[in-house]
């Protein structure tokens, strides 16, 4: 697998390297990184000021069942 890089600036840098140590970083800019390739396949003209992160309640899946 390819490995993509992108540059961030000094500021954000520090914050994420300031984020509680249970915080799983890698795992949030996964799952935001399939939803910017998703809507970008849908529409290859989008420009990132297009884009804007929320934070949403997780689903309740207490009473579904497992297969």
């Amino acid at each position: 697998m390819a490995k993509y890089t992108a540059t961030i600036d000094e500021l954000t840098r520090q914050r994420i390297l300031a984020l509680p140590r249970r915080i799983h970083f890698s795992a949030f800019m996964r799952k935001a990184i399939i939803n910017f390739v998703e809507e970008l396949e849908k529409n290859p003209d989008l420009e990132p000021e297009n884009f804007t992160i929320t934070c949403s309640a997780r689903k309740d899946v207490t009473g579904k069942k497992r297969t």
